[in-house]
């Protein structure tokens, strides 16, 4: 299973985005070849051998009020392209903070915690191997953030080695050279215009968002939500955490003299 990563918007209190959005799309191995060539070819069909298009560009209101045929047909025809797939993806909604949120040195940000967590479910759920996380490369620090946090909360906290089902070596990648990332970037944009045009709390009022709600409903039946065993708590594949970015577990990493007593816990208990 491959599992492509992409943020719209930071959490950050400066960022212009209202709702920034942290979105996986976990595509199967095996479908990654007749994808990538129908990207390539529906691409090509539209824009001919012009370089990538970032979702700022194509999800927009110009792509209907300036009737930009092109950009429009492109977004539909990705998002039609997955839907004919057995993919799932998993989103996490965000409210533009108040204040800059501390992360505490190699910690995992909340909203990267819980993108893996939906992942390691639907892999547990369906029993299917190791996932690979794939993100849309930043800049170095950045990334090399992300790539430390990740695999310190894989191997060193006692919920992260709970975790079976991720593969404990993220990828960067750029989306202009790895075409399937180009998903995560598009439907991550999609999302963040979904809420932040407050569509899952009224009617559509305009032609855009009339498109953008219908492009959500076609993602929205890709998702799945996690229902908690010995619970009644269902954590849902299109998760709202609004402002709360405090970490919903206790990461204390383990030392090697702990590490020959923890016993990880089971997250499906």
């Amino acid at each position: 299973m491959l599992t492509f990563i992409d943020e719209s918007g930071y959490p950050r209190p400066t960022d212009s985005t209202k709702n920034p959005i942290l979105l996986g799309v976990c595509i199967h191995e095996n479908d990654i070849k007749p994808i990538t060539n129908q990207i390539y070819k529906l691409k090509d069909s539209i824009y001919g051998k012009q370089d990538e298009i970032k979702s700022t560009k194509l999800i927009r209101e110009a792509t209907i009020t300036k009737n930009r045929t092109k950009n429009k047909t492109y977004v539909e025809g990705m998002v039609d392209i997955i839907s004919s797939y057995d993919a799932a993806i998993f989103a996490v909604i965000m409210d533009r903070p108040d204040e800059s949120i501390i992360v505490p040195e190699h910690h995992l940000p909340k909203q990267y915690y819980l993108l893996l967590k939906k992942v390691e479910f639907y892999c547990n759920h369906h029993h299917y191997g190791k996932a690979m996380m794939i993100f849309d490369e930043v800049h170095e620090d950045a990334d090399r953030k992300i790539a430390e946090a990740t695999t310190r909360f894989l191997f060193k906290t006692k919920f992260g080695r709970s975790f079976h089902h991720i593969l404990e070596m993220p990828l960067f990648v750029s989306s202009a050279v790895t075409p399937a990332v180009q998903f995560a970037d598009i439907f991550a944009g999609i999302v963040r215009h979904y809420y932040e045009n407050e569509l899952d709390q009224k009617e559509t009022e305009t032609e855009f968002q009339k498109w953008i709600a219908e492009l959500f409903s076609k993602l929205y039946k890709l998702t799945e939500n996690n229902y908690i065993p010995r619970s009644h708590y269902v954590e849902y594949g299109f998760q709202k955490i609004g402002k709360n970015f405090s970490y919903p577990v206790n990461e204390k990493l383990i030392t090697s003299e702990e590490d020959s007593t923890e016993e990880s816990i089971d997250i499906f208990e």
